[in-house]
């Protein structure tokens, strides 16, 4: 798989390379040969290099790596594809066409998560032949595919709407209720971003204080969320509804804040989400939870709605 920056120019793909166990790094080092080993280690170092020359020219993709931890199973491991070669030894690349070249065509396993048991994804859903991407968010990066169906990336929203026609990739995620996120995008290109990170922690837990990545309470989930889309806002959750600007529900649109106050106060509130566009919202709800996606409803219904 081969991806391309379309709007971060100084982002440079990852290396490539050959997995060494530890021990047998170790061992290499263990003896200091003689004058005579040594210069038959230059030339056999010499004629190494050469052959690498020669791969590298080829542009296969993998080269040696210095020793590093073997990975769990072969396939994407969220940085890299590994797989074994013909001698059982376990390699590295960061390009999809050489894994696919190097394991007969078989695909990879998906991106893990941090719950990969029962994380739901924001973005649309894809074969194991797409190395496990998918379009749209991925939490810091916008996904698509060009006109040839091959993947390209950008940081930069504007970017990634003009190349997938206005789409935002969203596709339906359960939640409490069991409805589907709204397909909408926000108005605002960097609130937008701010609900595509929030909707990529879908499935992290609950977590007292948490600020992620693995897990998040309410507010700050809402604050970091805001953060990758430029937007600073404080910490605690009455405090957010302080920096935003009040709005009724008719006025109510994606992105915007929804805050609940048991006592009906605005120094009461105790509880913030994210609205999604149809009723929906994102939100980090309790302990024992997981970030989740839930309709407003009479029974619960917000107290005060904010825009940041």
């Amino acid at each position: 798989m081969t991806t391309v920056n379309t709007g971060a120019p100084d982002v440079a793909d990852e290396p490539t390379g050959r997995h060494t166990p530890a021990a047998e790094a170790r061992s290499a080092t263990a003896t200091r040969p003689g004058r005579a080993g040594r210069i038959r280690r230059g030339i056999g170092m010499a004629a190494m290099i050469a052959v690498g020359v020669g791969a590298i020219g080829l542009g296969t993709g993998v080269s040696p790596a210095a020793a590093e931890r073997a990975p769990t199973h072969a396939g994407w491991d969220g940085s890299r594809y590994w797989f074994k070669d013909s001698q059982g030894q376990w390699r590295w690349t960061s390009h999809y066409s050489v894994y696919l070249a190097r394991t007969g065509g078989a695909g990879s396993s998906s991106k893990s998560t941090s719950n990969s048991s029962s994380a739901a994804s924001s973005t649309s859903s894809s074969k194991s032949s797409n190395g496990g991407i998918k379009q749209g968010w991925d939490g810091s990066r916008y996904w698509f595919r060009n006109s040839k169906g091959e993947w390209r990336w950008t940081s930069h929203y504007d970017v990634y709407l003009q190349r997938t026609g206005g789409s935002s990739g969203g596709s339906s995620s359960s939640g409490s209720s069991g409805g589907a996120s709204s397909g909408s995008v926000a108005a605002d290109r960097n609130v937008e971003a701010a609900v595509q990170y929030a909707l990529a922690q879908l499935g992290k837990p609950f977590r007292t204080a948490g600020n992620g990545p693995d897990g998040y309470d309410c507010s700050g989930l809402v604050q970091q969320s805001f953060r990758r889309g430029g937007i600073a806002l404080p910490r605690v959750a009455n405090d957010q509804y302080a920096a935003t600007t009040p709005i009724k529900a008719s006025q109510l649109r994606r992105g915007d804040l929804l805050f609940w106050s048991p006592n009906g106060t605005a120094r009461g509130i105790q509880h913030v989400a994210i609205y999604l566009g149809n009723n929906q919202y994102v939100e980090a709800a309790r302990p024992g939870t997981r970030i989740r996606i839930s309709s407003i409803s009479k029974g619960y219904y917000p107290a005060f709605m904010g825009r940041p």
